[in-house]
């Protein structure tokens, strides 16, 4: 290696050892809280993914309008999922929080869905 990239190899370790220093212990994180705190997004994620897949393939509530969240405006937190939106019948209410507690990941289904006989599932028709 010539010289030139010796040093700009080490100078590159160095600011990059200078910012982990300074966001990790200057400011008093944890890295590993961080990597709890992104592995518990993953997870609620692809919970989120899962439900909504689930509720997709059915084709019961495919064409209905069901959102997937949780009490904070976050599609799920915890694993916890809350179901909302409007659909034609009880039948398809509970069919709909049946699918979601059957899903991987989900600890806990709260169903807000709200049945209105005037909902109808959209036409395919275009």
């Amino acid at each position: 290696m010539r010289p030139r990239s010796i040093i700009t190899a080490v100078v590159t370790v160095l600011i990059i050892a200078g910012a982990v220093y300074y966001f990790y212990g200057y400011r008093n994180r944890d890295i590993s809280s961080d990597f709890n705190a992104a592995r518990e997004y993953t997870e609620d994620a692809g919970t989120t993914a899962a439900v909504k897949s689930a509720l997709a393939l059915n084709k019961q509530l495919a064409s209905l309008d069901i959102h997937v969240s949780s009490a904070n405006n976050v599609e799920t937190k915890d694993n916890n999922v809350t179901l909302t939106g409007q659909v034609p019948i009880d039948n398809v209410r509970r069919a709909a929080e049946e699918i979601v507690r059957g899903t991987k990941g989900v600890a806990t289904v709260v169903n807000n869905l709200k049945v209105d006989p005037k909902v109808q599932a959209p036409s395919d028709e275009r």
